[in-house]
């Protein structure tokens, strides 16, 4: 197990806004690391508040904020009115094929967690949790991505309403790779 990143600070706060944005700052994945096989296992965890029940999606991308989606979640919808709840997101990619056409497959899964304990056998409490694949929550597939060069390696979020009152927030991160 190789440690390739982790967080020493929290990510910025992402609020009021619908635009796309990074929760940690960008992993530069240097050129020719992702041969065929090797994986990445990236894991964050983080809080966030809401008013309103507003909707939150998850993407891992190659090359930015603008590049190429590795995975990505459905909107998870929160419950009205959660303070400081926690959030989780984990992936696995792997190579299946590298140089300047290569190919990454990615999934995992987003969790969006109440601010209240859940109640077995009740949805009181229960958590929003949302698979992660390159087309979303279906369909996984693997993507084809330029590994011989130096690239960006990032987690974002988006809101589906902008409220000051609607905020997430990175604490913990770290991307390991497994071989």
């Amino acid at each position: 197990m190789e440690a390739i990143a982790w967080s020493t600070a929290d990510g910025t706060a992402v609020a009021n806004t619908t635009t796309e944005t990074i929760l940690f700052p960008n992993v530069t994945i240097p050129a020719n690391y992702m041969q065929d096989g090797r994986q990445l296992v990236q894991e964050a965890w983080g809080k966030f508040s809401v008013t309103a029940t507003p909707g939150l999606a998850f993407k891992l991308r190659w090359g930015g904020v603008g590049g190429t989606i590795l995975a990505q979640s459905g909107n998870i919808t929160s419950a009205s009115g959660v303070t400081n709840a926690i959030w989780m997101v984990r992936t696995r990619t792997t190579t299946r094929a590298n140089g300047s056409s290569g190919s990454l497959f990615t999934m995992g899964e987003a969790i969006m967690y109440g601010a209240v304990a859940p109640t077995v056998g009740s949805a009181t409490g229960a958590p929003g949790i949302a698979p992660m694949a390159s087309a979303g929550i279906t369909a996984p597939a693997a993507t084809t991505v330029d590994l011989t060069a130096d690239t960006a390696l990032s987690l974002t979020a988006t809101w589906t309403a902008a409220s000051a009152s609607n905020t997430i927030t990175g604490h913990n991160y770290y991307l390991d790779s497994p071989n």
